[in-house]
This record gives structure tokens, C-alpha cells and sequence, in this order.
């Protein structure tokens, strides 16, 4: 292991590929690349996703995509060719969705991206980011609650496990070291309880750039809900059977109302956040020494502490109990904000259906090198009436 404060500039002509890891600070350091596009290029730093994050792309690399998996597979392709091709003089691809990737994934991914890049993964202490993978769960149709959900993640032996996997260097080091080179690979520790630490990711990848001053913070909206309107999304799950045939839309509208209660909570909401217990931090500490033993056998370059991955379990409560209440005003606003999401996902599903059908009949008159024609026009009329339909029968259930 390499420790340093800072690592130094990467010479010209390299690539950089930060695979994240989830909840470590990836989506302000995202958003601050994406607001500082133009300068950035000035000074020679191709940011190659159109967004701020190609999470779909990266997943659909990973393999841990889902859905339209043609779709994805093209932005995918767009995106690679972007990262191998670029004739910058750096080259960065930002997403935390490359972190799922099994180790002949990693391989598949390093090969599509072609040449060499130096990998960047950033880390915080797994303690302070289960309660968020745990709301994560819940927002998928997740029913245990966090005590239950607990003690399968940290049984090594249970499917939860899964959850933190990702977050081992060791294993990390195994598969994106195998494939790029332990060398190659930079993992970046802050410490959590230094506020001067959280500009770290951003100085990281400054000085690996060689550039200064260019990555700001910019606003970011990505809070957790206080714990008692958790436990209300968890119990609505219960009583909705994570959702029936329509499960893929109530995942939607869950993931958006669970967002908007974290981001801008209603007057009147609980203020206790999720907190693990001692028991588990004791657990997970040990984790994390197997970690920054596996770091200290290394090649890669750490900048920062990896001593910051441990957590003191005093500052745990001893025992930690589920809310069972919440106000009237939270449970009305969350009544009212999932109904009006679920309609507004029923109207933008059946919108998406007609922009569908209107792309085929485009290819089918194109196919036929024929103009406008009655039958062309009798089509696209049905298609608007089915849209107007579709949404006359959305507001019915407003």
C-alpha cells in the first residue's frame, strides 16, 4: 500500500475510471464534474457521459441491469466508445453502477473500455451507510425491518450478504486488480468526523487531473427520511404486498415518494434518523480490519486513513427500537404524494407506449419509402386517441 495525501497528476493521455462505491459521496462528485464540463474541457478533461451519471449504462456493464437490456446495451456501447476513443488528454467515467460487477464481468468491462485506466474507488466506514442500503431495500418493496434486515446482511452465509459485499476491498482488489492492476487502483478514505474531508473525492481527482480549483460543490439532493416515515414506507409495503402484478410501478413510485420525504420532509415529521446498533458496529469493525489489512498487503494507493473504516462502537445505542407513530400531517402527506406519484407514473407509462407505437409506424412508412397516406394518418389518429384515453382514465383515479 501507497499512502498518501494526495496522489500525484496522472500523465497525458491517461484514463480514470471511478466505480464508486454507492452512498460515498458519488453523486455530489458527479454533479460537480457535470456543472464543470466547459472549463474542464478547457483544460483538457473529456467527462464522457452526457449526464451527470450513466447508472443504467454502468449497471447494464455490470450485469445487474434490468429492463430494456437492447436499450441499455446501445447506451452502453455509446458510452465505451466515448471512454476508448476520446483524444483528450484525460478521460473520465464517473458511476457507481460498475461496483456490482462480478470479477468476468470486471474483465469484460476492462476489455470494452480498451487500453489501461487507473480505477478510483471511494470508501466510507459500512457502518454509516447501512441504514441507507437498508431504505434502498425498503423503496424496492423491502418488508424486514432494519434489527431483521441486520442480521442477515452481517450473516455471511445468508442472500443479504450481497448487500455489503461490494463494499470489501479485498474483494475489490481481487477482481479490479486482477484485471487493471493493483497498481493502477486508488482508494480514497476520508474521515466522516472532519468537515474539511468532504471536498477529499473532489481534491483526489483534481490531482490526479493535475488541475485545481475546478470541482465545486454543487446542491444535492440525496437525504435520508427520518426514521418514523421509514418505518411508515416499510408498513405500507406490508399492507401492499410489494405491490402485486403492478410491482415495477410501485417500486417507482415508492423510490420517488421516499426521495421527495428525505429531501423535503413534511411540517410536523419525525427528526430520529436510523441508527445501527452496537452490536452490529462490532460486528462490522471486524470486517473492516480484514479490510485495512487487505489494503496494507496492497499495491494500490490509499489517500486518506484507512483506519477512518473503523467506527467507534460507543457512539452506538446498546439496544434500538422500530417507531410505531407518525403525525396525521406526515401519514396524510404520504397518502396524498403516493397517490398523485402513482398517477403521474400510469400517465407517463402510457405516454411512453404511444411515443412507441408512433416510432414503428415512422419505420414501417419509411420501410415503404411512401408520404403521408390516409391509412398513415388513420394510425396515428388511433395512437392519440388511445393516449387521450389512457389519460382520461388516469385522472379518474386521482
Amino acid at each position: 500500500m501507497r499512502r498518501v495525501d494526495l496522489p500525484a497528476p496522472l500523465p497525458a493521455g491517461s484514463r480514470i475510471l471511478h466505480i464508486g462505491l454507492p452512498k460515498t459521496g458519488t453523486s455530489a462528485l458527479q454533479a460537480s464534474f457535470h456543472a464543470a464540463r466547459e472549463e474542464l474541457g478547457r483544460r483538457g478533461v473529456d467527462y464522457v457521459s452526457r449526464g451527470a451519471n450513466p447508472l443504467s449504462a454502468a449497471r447494464f456493464a455490470a450485469g445487474t441491469a434490468t429492463g430494456d437490456t437492447a436499450r441499455l446495451e446501445r447506451r452502453w456501447d455509446r458510452l465505451a466508445e466515448d471512454f476508448r476513443t476520446s483524444t483528450a488528454a484525460h478521460v473520465v467515467l464517473s458511476s457507481e453502477g460498475f461496483s456490482g460487477a462480478a470479477p468476468d464481468r470486471v474483465a469484460w468491462i476492462g476489455d470494452r473500455l480498451g487500453g489501461e485506466a487507473t480505477v478510483v474507488v471511494t470508501l466510507r466506514p459500512v457502518a454509516a451507510l447501512l441504514p441507507s442500503i437498508w431504505q434502498q431495500a425498503l423503496r424496492r418493496g423491502g418488508l424486514e425491518s432494519f434489527e431483521e434486515w441486520l442480521a442477515g446482511v452481517l450473516d455471511p452465509a445468508h442472500p443479504h450478504a450481497a448487500n455489503i459485499r461490494r463494499y470489501d476491498p479485498a474483494a475489490i482488489i481481487a477482481s479490479w486488480g486482477r484485471r487493471f492492476g493493483e497498481d493502477r487502483l486508488v482508494f480514497v478514505c476520508g474521515d466522516p468526523g472532519d468537515p474539511g474531508d468532504r471536498m477529499l473525492n473532489h481534491r483526489t481527482f483534481e490531482s490526479l487531473l493535475g488541475i485545481d480549483g475546478v470541482l465545486e460543490l454543487q446542491p444535492v439532493l440525496n437525504s435520508s427520511p427520518p426514521y418514523p416515515e421509514i418505518e411508515m414506507l416499510r408498513h405500507f409495503n406490508l399492507a401492499n404486498g410489494r405491490g402485486g402484478e403492478d410491482g415495477e410501478l410501485w417500486t417507482r413510485v415508492l423510490r420517488r415518494t421516499a426521495r421527495r420525504m428525505g429531501d423535503a420532509p413534511p411540517s410536523g415529521a419525525g427528526t430520529a434518523k436510523v441508527r445501527v446498533p452496537r452490536w452490529a458496529a462490532e460486528r462490522i469493525n471486524e470486517q473492516a480490519r480484514e479490510s485495512i489489512a487487505a489494503l496494507e498487503a496492497s499495491a494500490a494507493t490509499v489517500v486518506g486513513d484507512p483506519a477512518h473504516l473503523l467506527v467507534d462502537p460507543a457512539d452506538h445505542p446498546v439496544e434500538t427500537t422500530a417507531p410505531d407513530q407518525v403525525t396525521v400531517v406526515s401519514a396524510g402527506w404520504f397518502a396524498d404524494t403516493v397517490a398523485r406519484l402513482a398517477v403521474d407514473e400510469v400517465e407517463e407509462r402510457a405516454a411512453r407506449k404511444v411515443r412507441r407505437l408512433e416510432r414503428k409506424v415512422a419505420r414501417l412508412a419509411e420501410r415503404r419509402r411512401t408520404t403521408t397516406t390516409l391509412d398513415d394518418a388513420s394510425a396515428r389518429d388511433l395512437l392519440l386517441a388511445l393516449a387521450r384515453r389512457a389519460r382520461r382514465r388516469s385522472r379518474r383515479g386521482r
